[in-house]
């Protein structure tokens, strides 16, 4: 189940940490609305994506405990070099983006 420390990080992470939504100048209601929606949808996506990776190659713990960093940015730089050069592994990001997300609970 979710803890109110997982939603603080999302939140975070959508906001000052991560895509800076609160920056936009946005103010009608119908656009922003539009806006959040593109933004969920990629935070999810690069959360796919930093899952999947993480099951290959895990993210790095720091002598204190944590992570070096989140699944979301593990995900988003993976997925952003990928688009931005052209990767080999580019083909098999967007098959990993393109099938549907299992039921919580499914195997």
């Amino acid at each position: 189940m979710f803890s109110r420390w997982n939603v603080e990080c999302t939140f975070a992470s959508l906001k000052v940490r991560g895509f800076d939504v609160d920056r936009t100048g946005i103010t009608r209601p119908d656009r922003l609305e539009r806006l959040f929606g593109l933004v969920v949808l990629a935070w999810i996506s690069c959360l796919r994506v930093g899952v999947w990776l993480q099951a290959k190659v895990p993210v790095k713990v720091k002598a204190h405990g944590r992570a070096a960093m989140s699944l979301v940015r593990y995900g988003a730089e993976r997925l952003c070099h990928a688009l931005r050069w052209n990767l080999p592994g580019l083909p098999a990001l967007i098959r990993l983006l393109s099938t549907p997300l299992h039921a919580p609970g499914a195997a």
